[in-house]
């Protein structure tokens, strides 16, 4: 028994370290936007306003915003306009994070019959803004989390 429930606490491990690794990082060229996304994922799209990637189990959408005198605190009520735009039900609160370069807020909801998070990045050093879009299954939602938390830019 005790070799059994080694057996499946190694294909566990294994398993969770696969999928940790099953990110890879893509850019968005026009901007320098570098992200992790699933290995495979398609580019739909690459212009100077829209970004857009997808395989069978996410959806992913990046477009440039018209930045012109937007501060930090405008973020939330962009990304609510958006949120309500799109229809999204079921609205989290938002909530505000940061990363080395980025100010940013999000948050999660239902699009149609699919979970999906929606967020706002503005550059700490020159103030350029992003909306993004990822769709997912709800199996996929801490995959999804670390897509957002992934976004670096080239300075």
């Amino acid at each position: 028994m005790k070799r059994i429930l080694f057996f499946a606490f190694l294909c566990l491990c294994v398993c969770l370290s696969a999928g940790a690794q099953a990110l890879s990082p893509v850019t968005w060229t026009a901007y320098g936007l570098t992200f992790k996304v699933p290995k495979g994922i398609v580019v739909e799209e690459d212009t100077e306003e829209t970004f857009l990637l997808n395989n069978s189990r996410f959806y992913i959408t990046i477009q440039s915003l018209d930045s012109d005198g937007m501060t930090k605190s405008d973020l939330k009520s962009v990304l609510k306009d958006y949120a309500n735009d799109d229809g999204v039900k079921d609205q989290s609160a938002v909530q505000e994070f940061e990363l080395p370069q980025f100010f940013g807020t999000y948050l999660k909801g239902s699009c149609e019959t699919d979970h999906c998070l929606y967020a706002c990045l503005m550059t700490k050093a020159a103030g350029s803004g992003f909306y993004i879009s990822i769709i997912y299954s709800k199996e996929n939602e801490n995959i999804a989390e670390k897509i957002l938390k992934s976004f670096t830019m080239e300075e």
